[in-house]
Order: C-alpha cells, then sequence, then structure tokens
C-alpha cells in the first residue's frame, strides 16, 4: 500500500500558489482561488480563514470545497484552531473577532459551518501544523526545531509556536504584541520557512510586500501576512517544482 505524500500530490499540478491569512475576507480568497485554478496551481491556505473580515461562511465553503475536490491543502492557525475547539464542544474563550464571526455565520447555518470547519483542520492528508516540500516549510506562525530532526509526535512547545509564535506578553502602544524572534536563528542552511500570522513582524511596522530574513547561518524565513481583512490585502507566494525540488518563483498580490 503506497503511503500518501502530500508533496508528490502537489508535483501532479504545475505549481503551488501558498496564501497568506484571509481573516474572512472572501472576495480576496476567491481572486486567489481562481488565479490557481486558471494556472493548475495547488492552493494552500497558511491559515486563519476567519475571524475580522465579514464573510466567513464563503471563506470556509470555498476552502472545504477544494480540499474535498483534492485541490488545495491546509496549514491549521490559531483562529482555526479555536473554532475547532469550541465546534468540539470545548470550552473556548472566543475574541470580539472570534464571536463576530459567529455572528455573522448565524445560528441556521452555524452546524455546517463547524462541520466544514472540523473538516479542514482534521484532514490527515492534506491539513497539518506544518508542511516541508524539500527545502521549504509551510508554518502558520513560527517554525521549531523538531521539524528538521524528524521527530514524530509535536510536543506542547512545538505546537504552541506553530499557532501562535513566541512572545513576551507584553504588548505595543496599538495592542499589538510584542512578538519574539530567536525561531529565526533555528532555521537550518539552505532550509527557508514561510509564515503567516505576523502583519507587522520584527519592527512592529505593517509589512506592504513580504518580508524575506535571512539567518547567520544562511537559512530564511518569508513572511507572507500582508493584512488581509485587516486593512491590508492578500499576498499569494508562486512555489514550482523542478529538478531541484519545489522553489519559490514569485509573489501576487490579490487586491
Amino acid at each position: 500500500m503506497t503511503t500518501f505524500s502530500l508533496a508528490n500530490h502537489v508535483k501532479d499540478f504545475d505549481g503551488m500558489l501558498v496564501f497568506g491569512d484571509v481573516h474572512g475576507d472572501y472576495d480576496s480568497f476567491k481572486r486567489a482561488h481562481d488565479f490557481a485554478r486558471s494556472e493548475n496551481f495547488f492552493f494552500m491556505s497558511m491559515g486563519d480563514l476567519v475571524d475580522r473580515a465579514r464573510r466567513p461562511f464563503e471563506v470556509v465553503k470555498a476552502m472545504y470545497d477544494c480540499m474535498q475536490d483534492g485541490r488545495g491543502g491546509f496549514v491549521v492557525g490559531n483562529h482555526d484552531e479555536k473554532h475547532h475547539r469550541g465546534a468540539m464542544g470545548n470550552k473556548v474563550s472566543f475574541s470580539r473577532d472570534a464571536k463576530q464571526t459567529l455572528d455573522d455565520v448565524g445560528a441556521a447555518r452555524k452546524e455546517e459551518f463547524n462541520r466544514m470547519y472540523s473538516a479542514i483542520v482534521e484532514d490527515k492528508m492534506l491539513a497539518g501544523l506544518f508542511h516541508t516540500f524539500d527545502d521549504l516549510t509551510l508554518v502558520h506562525a513560527a517554525s521549531h526545531p523538531c521539524i528538521w530532526e524528524g521527530v514524530n509526535v509535536v510536543g506542547k512547545t512545538a505546537r504552541s509556536r506553530f499557532l501562535v509564535g513566541e512572545t513576551n506578553g507584553e504588548k505595543y502602544e496599538d495592542g499589538y504584541p510584542v512578538r519574539l524572534y530567536n525561531w529565526i536563528e533555528e532555521v537550518p542552511m539552505g532550509k527557508t520557512v514561510m509564515v503567516g500570522h505576523d502583519k507587522q513582524p520584527i519592527h512592529n511596522v505593517p509589512i506592504t510586500e513580504p518580508m524575506i530574513v535571512t539567518n547567520k547561518n544562511g537559512g530564511k524565513v518569508i513572511f507572507l501576512d500582508t493584512g488581509c481583512g485587516k486593512g491590508g490585502f492578500l499576498t499569494g507566494a508562486v512555489v514550482l517544482h523542478g529538478k531541484k525540488g519545489f522553489k519559490l518563483e514569485n509573489f501576487v498580490e490579490f487586491k
């Protein structure tokens, strides 16, 4: 019996479009989706589908349909994980944005919303806390050395870093958490990590194009979140597969 490999599955397409946090912005999501379909690209979400813009049900349904067709994959983000826990009946402290998401979904559609969202997050083949394509790793918030150590079980510390990154508990005047970036130095030479989650990395200034950081070892981190649903726009990264494996080709804006 052949074991499913997401990387091999993606090779059946002409490339892969990796896109950042959507936060309920269905119009931007659809533009990215239509672009991926027109190019025969696999459609890979970096997580955080909802909580801010006002069409969360449409975004989740479209992502669900895409994954059911085998054309899309998913990196679980902190917002997705929290909604999933809530859907499973766990006690969850929802933010104002998350409560607004549930209000926008409405009571009549809540059961279907929860069913689809849970199916996305729980998909054993197309979803995960991170995905690796040769030297490229996709993770929502921040990487952890276990990615390259071949660890089969993700520990609590690594899971937390994947979902929310690292902070020191303080906040800037604008309310944005003070994040820690020591993990960038842990990316090995020749490896690239692509993340979403953080729309104003390192300098606490919102980015208007992906930020690429190279550490002292030659490892790279690409911050892809350009604030979609939060006053910015959606950015996608085109990743192609060739003789040298999966490589970043270019970025595309969906405004």
